[in-house]
């Protein structure tokens, strides 16, 4: 049985969650529609997504219809929860791009096609909202090709406009789909004579697009022969696998017109595992190895962890994307990325906020869930034990919102750390760090809204008190110059003294340098085993250096001469005079501060771009060009000091009333002088007299 693997995503408010709730009604799956407005949406269940009206996490549905099995994945469209769309797409092996009729495509539809080509993902589009006023199928499809380059096959075409909307024509069964009532499918009736040639002149382009996926079907096409249904389905579906098509279907989730023609057409149409062919792992015995395993389940069993949920019933759900193999319930298998053994529970399949008994083993292509995995985590291999492999690490979008946060009652850190814990398992977008150097716990991830409803959800549940505060910058110090430095660490209290001297020239490392140690000792002025002591001093005085207590870094540090003493030197005592030495050679070095600087990349409509370009370069930073993306969508790449950016995703969505988005990664460390050097010394002694 064909099975599919699909992750519905696209823009917020496109209509994904409607798409879903309607489908599952449809094939009969779901007695009833599930309405978002209503709060009774089978995908958005969680008790935030209720009061929101906006999906937050993840859902997926096992279902079958048209003898193959779907496995469909609802995502959320807001850039805060892009997190749950990355995931996802390593469990699956084609996207439906859902589309506003009315509004085209817009920024998020644009970034989730870019990472749809990075990974290799076929596409497919559904067009909502056909019922929507000025809804132009025609217009709508120029917006597609203009904003996305994609080669469009529309295999249908709408019949009626608006809230005229009656149905579609399917071009491959050259029959249109008619709705006269409250149905979950049109009435098979002849095409309207109005839409006659041009059904007829769009079923030639795909036919002649079917025909380019064989050699046979080429040499066919050209002799004039005619291709029947089937030979058109499986050169599409071909030609959809390997990306060289999109395929376009059109509906409305309000009216749930056209919906189960779509889904026809993408049972037919959507490629499944077995059309890649193969993957690419690594040998879990040899890590440098690189080996290629089949897409089937006569292989060795691979799988990947693509999703984690909590349950406060169930405990930890793990969502498995079997790749290869079969794997059977109660069984032994290995995590590879954490090379300890996991035993299967009971092998379940999930249904929204439910999961259902799988009724058999699982095998290639399907997607399976398991409560209780001791170890696993979202992103791990799981592999048989006698011929483990270790999948590529999971690509995920940097963080680009932080805030720092303490509780109010210091008795309660652990408890807050371990909820925080247990969230980012869950939400692999979600990070948390403890920063030494600002003592600051600091929590991650993809917006302020995200971050909100995290905490809020924790305040409520758990009755902690705690406050947040903007992230206070890691500075670093470094070195402009050459420089020297001589220490002799020398130390006599009765029986055995102390004794080392340590001579010590630093030089400045290019950006990204780090650190390096050079032993230029010669004629024993040293004894070797004294020298390990010199390194670790130095490595220690780099922990603060001297201009603010900052971590030193690019720094060159060479031994070059020294004297011991027979009986008083020691590693303690070269470790004290290296540290010693690095100071002094530091201070002569003309030591500077260290600011670090983010590559940013802002996606906005043409019209904010005056006003983000302005607000980029009053932050210090240097716009280094901008890109055009669509018709209306621009790009804009930058580098700015990340002192700058702590508070940008609530200041982006200010400037461009919520539309835009950005992603950020940090680049390098860069000098900064004068007045703000200044400005960051004086806050930097403030904080550490309070600490005091």
């Amino acid at each position: 049985m064909k099975k599919i693997n699909i992750v519905l995503a696209g823009h917020t408010s496109v209509g994904k969650t409607s798409f879903i709730d309607t489908i599952l009604f449809n094939i009969g799956a779901a007695d009833t529609i599930g309405k978002v407005d209503e709060g009774r949406s089978l995908s958005d269940y969680d008790e935030e997504e209720i009061k929101r009206k906006i999906s937050i996490k993840s859902t997926v549905f096992s279902s079958t219809y048209n003898d193959v099995i779907f496995n469909i994945m609802d995502t959320p469209g807001s850039s805060d929860f892009s997190g749950e769309i990355v995931s996802c797409l390593y469990g699956a092996d084609s996207i439906l791009l859902i589309i506003d009729a009315v509004s085209g495509v817009e920024i998020e539809t644009s970034k989730i096609w870019n990472r749809a080509q990075k990974l290799g993902m076929p596409v497919l589009i559904f067009i909502n909202k056909m019922d929507k006023e000025h809804a132009d199928y025609r217009e709508t499809l120029v917006n597609i090709k203009e904003n996305l380059n994609a080669n469009l096959v529309p295999l249908q075409i709408p019949v009626g406009k608006e809230a005229n909307f009656k149905g579609v024509v399917d071009l491959i069964r050259m029959k249109s789909y008619i709705y006269t009532a409250e149905e979950k499918k049109g009435k098979e009736q002849e095409i309207p004579e109005d839409l006659k040639n041009e059904a007829q002149e769009m079923r030639n382009n795909i036919i002649e697009t079917a025909a380019e996926s064989t050699d046979e079907l080429t040499e066919k096409y050209l002799e004039g022969e005619s291709l029947s249904a089937q030979e058109i389905s499986t050169g599409l579906m071909d030609m959809i696998g390997s990306r060289a098509c999109v395929p376009v279907t059109y509906g409305s989730c309000r009216m749930n017109r056209g919906l189960t023609e779509a889904l026809d057409l993408i049972s037919q149409m959507a490629p499944s595992s077995y059309f890649r062919g193969s993957f690419k792992a690594l040998d879990a015995n040899d890590t440098k190895k690189e080996i290629e395993v089949e897409y089937s389940k006569d292989s060795n069993f691979t799988g990947v962890v693509f999703k984690t949920v909590i349950d406060q019933f169930s405990g930890k759900i793990s969502f498995l994307r079997v790749l290869s193999g079969t794997i059977q319930s109660d069984s032994d298998i290995l995590n590879t990325t954490k090379d300890r053994k996991e035993r299967l529970s009971k092998i379940g399949q999930s249904f929204g906020k439910n999961q259902k008994p799988f009724g058999r083993d699982a095998e290639e292509g399907d997607i399976v869930v398991f409560t209780k995995l001791p170890y696993a985590e979202t992103g791990d291999t799981l592999s048989s034990l006698s011929s483990p492999v270790l999948l590529p690490e999971m690509q995920l979008p940097s963080p680009v919102h932080s805030v720092a946060i303490k509780t109010v009652n210091k008795k309660e850190e652990d408890k807050l750390g371990s909820l925080l814990q247990k969230v980012s398992e869950e939400d692999i977008s979600f990070k948390i760090e403890y920063n030494k150097e600002t003592a600051q716990t600091v929590i991650s991830g993809m917006g302020e809204q995200q971050l909100n409803i995290i905490l809020s959800r924790i305040k409520e549940k758990n009755k902690i008190e705690f406050v947040t505060s903007t992230p206070l910058v890691a500075y670093r110090e470094t070195i402009q110059t050459s420089g020297k430095g001589d220490y002799k660490h020398k130390k006599q209290s009765g029986g055995h003294g102390q004794y080392g001297q340590v001579f010590l020239e630093l030089e400045p490392l290019p950006k990204g340098g780090g650190f390096e140690f050079a032993d230029k000792i010669t004629q024993g002025a040293i004894p070797k085993g004294y020298i390990p002591g010199v390194e670790k001093g130095v490595k220690e005085a780099m922990k603060e250096g001297i201009i603010a207590g900052y971590p030193v870094v690019d720094v060159k540090t060479s031994l070059v001469f020294g004297s011991f003493h027979e009986v008083d030197s020691s590693e303690l005592a070269f470790k004290i005079a290296g540290r010693h030495a690095f100071k002094i050679a530091m201070e002569q070095s003309k030591p500077v501060l260290l600011e670090p600087v983010m590559n940013l990349n802002v996606y906005v409509d043409d019209k904010y771009t005056g006003d983000i370009m302005s607000d980029l370069n009053s932050k210090r930073g240097r716009v280094l060009g901008m890109d055009n993306i669509g018709s209306s969508l621009q790009l804009i790449k930058a580098k700015v000091p990340k002192a700058s950016l702590l508070k940008y995703s609530i200041e982006l969505r200010s400037i461009t009333s919520g539309t835009g988005s950005f992603e950020m990664d940090f680049t390098y460390y860069e000098p900064i002088t004068g007045k703000i050097a200044e400005d960051v010394l004086k806050e930097t002694k403030k904080r550490k007299e309070e600490e005091e």
